[in-house]
């Protein structure tokens, strides 16, 4: 079974139901590029078959890449690498292929990031510090997930 998983930056808040308001953000602003450096889920895997497993998805992936800009007029835009998936029942493969994109406009409200764009609107709690963005959340296939993002 052959399916397409796409890991858009703000996209991605799609899949992540986020429950937690523990964050304090230290007055940051949202505004600029931001990379992402760590994708935790909530069990290790050895997905690039090295003999390590990781819950760092871009520990096992070394093709996948996102980047995320918010803009000061409420605009946000993210270019994103595909990720395929196949699975039958003796093996799993993933592969990285093109880039994705999207955009659209954002509100931020202490450490309530709210998204909207052609897919709908979607809330998700973050925590903004000087060079970092964290947001955490329960994907119902993934478990715990944690997008850690860094200030280009």
């Amino acid at each position: 079974m052959k399916q397409r998983f796409y890991m858009l930056l703000l996209a991605s808040a799609l899949i992540i139901s986020c429950s937690s308001d523990d964050g304090e953000s230290d007055g940051s602003s949202i505004v600029g590029t931001w990379d992402a450096i760590e994708f935790n889920m909530g069990e290790a895997v050895d997905l690039n078959d090295d003999g390590t497993a990781s819950d760092n998805l871009l520990d096992e992936l070394d093709c996948f890449a996102s980047t995320v800009t918010f803009t000061a007029d409420g605009g946000y835009s993210t270019a994103t690498t595909g990720i395929y998936f196949e699975a039958s029942e003796s093996s799993f493969f993933i592969t990285c292929d093109g880039v994705e994109t999207t955009s659209g406009t954002y509100t931020l409200d202490g450490n309530t990031l709210v998204t909207f764009d052609e897919d709908g609107e979607v809330e998700s709690t973050v925590t903004v510090t000087k060079d970092r963005l964290v947001v955490t959340g329960e994907d119902e296939d993934f478990g715990q997930v944690t997008l850690v993002f860094e200030r280009r």
